[in-house]
């Protein structure tokens, strides 16, 4: 897999933001970005089955797993996905609920992830 790294360049002053956490959400920073947008850098850790309801991002998402292993579909099929890889989620590309293809994941899998992605002033990402 040919991966590239993206430098974006953050203009204004980084700032906090509070909100009601998803599921295994460990901290949320949300940067300025030239007044227009936002920069959202989330952590979660979680362990067993994901639960989150269905959504979608209007942007995309990049998701690196910090540790353990999960699962993504986002190439159509099922694929796990382990510590320092990741995976890009197109703009408005509904997931998550409960899928009955999804593989089985043990209650003592256990991940870290790293979530990135970007919304419109006033927007949720």
């Amino acid at each position: 897999m040919n991966k590239t790294l993206i430098a974006l360049a953050i203009t204004a002053a980084h700032h906090e933001e509070e909100k009601v956490a998803a599921q295994g959400m460990i901290s949320s920073d949300v940067f300025d970005l030239a007044g227009e947008m936002d920069l959202y850098v989330e952590k979660y850790e979680s362990c067993g089955q994901a639960d989150g309801k269905e959504h979608f991002h209007p942007y995309g998402t990049v998701v690196y797993v910090l540790d353990g292993e999960t699962t993504t579909n986002s190439s159509g099929s099922f694929e796990p996905v382990k510590k320092d890889e990741y995976w890009f989620e197109r703009s408005n590309w509904v997931h998550g609920g409960v899928d009955p293809d999804s593989p089985e994941v043990d209650d003592t899998q256990c991940r870290k992830m790293l979530v990135i992605r970007v919304a419109k002033k006033g927007e949720s990402p």
